[in-house]
């Protein structure tokens, strides 16, 4: 089910990615030596298995053993049970590619230069344009960051690469910044949009997804939270999570979650700093 409020939900919208850009797995070849040695297989190992027979990775989410013909299954062992949201926030697993979309010879994956074009697209002209609500442009990036547990390390690559840390960041300090000139420190970057400035905004504001986006980044992979933890976003969502703003609270809450799954997010967010910003009532 998807929600504009991505930290509400199992665990965030629905994949939107265009055209050729989707997923998928080869035709079954189910080999004699996978029946004999992956009878009982670890739920670790079960997406290896389901992959190198050319099946469908997400079938070990809902079968615990896949008929191939009379008297012959493919033993996957019993289902993993689903992480809690509200226990691990948004270190919720990434979902696989989606079933209709698995052949990736009629529909091959991004490259690293197809997702950078459009990463740097949404960044640098869906931000920077006025006729965009920036709360959709943020959403838009949302939505590939999140789209699958393939996808999802090239997108957050090609954010960090198109500079995209630091255009949120600064977002986060000032949503109604003017961007149209970037990086900070350029004539006229800072100043407030006036006449004719960024469209209106509807549902969620920009920190909400700002902080929706760190804590994705945060919970999904490793490179991406090394590296925003070093630019300082752990501050960020640390100063939402007192934020008045019940959503943004709420969002980053799910944040911290996520992050504590990992040593060094544990190493960075103290327990007691964890129980102060869950106790926090926005004021």
């Amino acid at each position: 089910v998807g929600s504009s409020h991505p930290h509400r939900l199992r665990h965030a919208p629905p994949n939107r990615l265009p055209g050729p850009w989707v997923r998928a797995g080869r035709r079954p070849r189910i080999s004699a030596m996978a029946l004999e040695e992956y009878g009982g297989a670890s739920s670790s190992s079960k997406e290896h298995i389901l992959k190198e027979n050319g099946l469908w990775e997400g079938w070990g989410s809902f079968y615990e053993t896949i008929p191939l013909g009379p008297g012959k299954a493919l033993q996957l062992g019993p289902r993993p049970e689903a992480p809690d949201p509200e226990v691990v926030g948004f270190a919720c697993p990434l979902p696989p590619v989606d079933f209709a979309i698995r052949n990736e010879r009629k529909f091959p994956p991004p490259s690293d230069s197809e997702m950078f074009m459009e990463m740097y697209a949404l960044l640098h002209c869906g931000l920077r344009d006025p006729k965009y609500s920036r709360s959709s442009v943020l959403a838009s990036i949302y939505d590939r960051v999140n789209c699958n547990r393939r996808d999802s390390p090239g997108w957050q690559r090609a954010f960090l690469q198109a500079e995209g840390l630091g255009l949120i960041l600064e977002l986060w300090r000032s949503p109604d910044v003017d961007v149209a000139r970037w990086p900070p420190g350029e004539a006229g970057a800072g100043a407030g949009l006036e006449g004719g400035g960024a469209t209106a905004e509807e549902g969620p504001s920009v920190h909400y997804w700002v902080v929706a986006l760190l804590g994705r980044m945060l919970g999904t992979c490793e490179v991406s939270r090394m590296r925003l933890i070093e630019e300082g976003a752990v501050e960020v969502v640390l100063e939402a999570a007192r934020s008045p703003k019940d959503e943004v609270r709420e969002c980053a809450v799910c944040s911290l979650k996520g992050l504590i799954q990992y040593e060094e997010g544990r190493a960075k967010v103290t327990y007691n700093t964890l129980i102060e910003c869950l106790g926090y009532k926005g004021r």
